[in-house]
């Protein structure tokens, strides 16, 4: 329902994930997004999101400090009955979404501004992830972290200098 619409992005400090490499990661996402409940954190334009409602998730909730456009793209496309906006840095956000169960997880932070390990570490200590849930952690290929415990790599995708980790329960 969403297909070929422009979306808009914020003024500044977001690198949206490309067209090529959106449609890389629902390719390995497959029908796991169809009804699943999705948490897009660092959503930025909301891209990731929009896309998982746009392919039959359910409901996605957005994490997105400033999210003028991202409130703008969800108001153009219809999609605010199945979605919420949290415009609050991502640690709050987390913290009170805990025992919330979610069966996609997009976690695109800034690169190189070590987000990416507090991040994991809060989705696991909060138990963010539903059982059967996927993370699909896009982080620059330079950027090094430790997946939490609970976690463990399903796939591992390169796509220029971005490197797409998915995640499932450990």
């Amino acid at each position: 329902a969403c297909k070929r619409r422009l979306l808009k992005t914020p003024a500044r400090g977001v690198r949206p994930t490309t067209g090529s490499t959106r449609e890389a990661i629902f390719n390995v996402l497959g029908g796991l997004v169809e009804d699943a409940f999705v948490l897009d954190i660092f959503a930025g334009s909301g891209a990731l999101g929009i896309e998982a409602l746009s392919r039959g998730a359910k409901h996605c909730t957005f994490v997105e400090k400033r999210p003028r456009a991202l409130r703008a793209n969800l108001t153009l496309l219809g999609l605010n009955d199945r979605s919420l906006v949290l415009p609050e840095d991502f640690r709050p956000a987390l913290r009170r979404s805990k025992g919330r169960a979610f069966h996609v997880i997009f976690c695109d932070p800034p690169y190189n501004r070590h987000h990416i390990q507090p991040t994991l570490e809060m989705i696991a200590r909060y138990d963010l992830l539903g059982e059967n849930g996927i993370i699909v952690a896009e982080h620059s290929a330079l950027e090094h972290f430790t997946i939490p415990e609970n976690l463990k790599p399903w796939k591992q995708k390169n796509y220029g200098n971005t490197t797409v980790t998915f995640l499932e329960h450990g």
